[in-house]
């Protein structure tokens, strides 16, 4: 199954795609878009063009916890997805993946789309861990 990262954002949310095997991925693209249903078709044409089971949205957990802004408007956007989107819709924490990708990027690649693979990347290990973890437990 194919999955598709998003970290979203006000004005540019980066999307990334996983191999068919759902192990690996890599960016995709950044959405330039800042009306929130205009970016939710975006990203939901790009979901069914490559065959998607599941969407991967990034949420930006504060480090002392409870919320900001920005936490805020992510979790409306995923919720907003869940909703329209005939595939599944899950969240994921992805605290210093805007870090990560501005050191971990190429000239050519936006820093958004990076981050976005972050966040897929590390949903991606934790499934096929728990999945490990399962399969050795029964």
């Amino acid at each position: 199954m194919r999955y598709l990262g998003v970290d979203f954002g006000a004005s540019r949310t980066g999307l990334s795609l996983s191999d068919a095997s759902g192990l690996i991925c890599r960016p995709l693209t950044v959405v330039v878009e800042r009306d929130t249903e205009a970016l939710i078709e975006r990203v939901l044409e790009y979901a069914c063009r490559e065959d998607v089971g599941e969407i991967v949205v990034g949420l930006p957990r504060p480090l002392s916890g409870g919320t900001n802004a920005q936490l805020e408007a992510a979790d409306a956007f995923s919720g907003r997805l869940r909703v329209r989107a005939p595939m599944a819709v899950v969240t994921w924490d992805e605290r210093f993946t805007s870090k990560l990708a501005e050191r971990g990027r190429s000239a050519n690649t936006p820093a958004d789309a990076v981050a976005a693979c972050y966040v897929l990347q590390n949903y991606l290990d934790a499934v096929h861990l728990k999945s490990e973890r399962d399969q050795r437990s029964e």
